[in-house]
């Protein structure tokens, strides 16, 4: 059985009333599940230059629109990449942490 979890996914979008703002964050929370990463998981990620840490399931496809962060665990994370999940409608996504984001950052003072 996998460990369910909370995550949000974050989207960006510029803001409509002005060019050149800075983005608006837009935030999902949604349920997703934690799953094991395996071999093919850091073949796959490897031909793009990034190791996946972490491999989580979104058990609803409709609740993923393409979202390239999301906060679990209390830390910031860049998506790598997204596949359907082939057993039913979800997405799993591999997933790093952000650069400068870690808890061990923010625990030093050097985030």
């Amino acid at each position: 059985m996998r460990k369910l979890v909370d995550i949000v996914l974050i989207a960006f979008s510029l803001d409509a009333h002005e060019v050149g703002t800075d983005p608006v964050s837009v935030r999902t929370p949604v349920q997703a599940e934690e799953m094991s990463l395996n071999q093919y998981d850091i073949t796959e990620a490897g031909g793009s230059g990034l190791k996946p840490e972490a491999k989580i399931l979104i058990p609803m496809d409709e609740d993923y629109h393409g979202e390239r962060e999301l906060e679990y665990n209390g830390e910031r994370w860049d998506v790598i990449n997204a596949d359907p999940y082939k057993d039913w409608n979800g997405v799993i996504l591999r997933i790093r942490r952000k650069k400068g984001n870690s808890r061990s950052a923010e625990v030093t003072g050097n985030a």
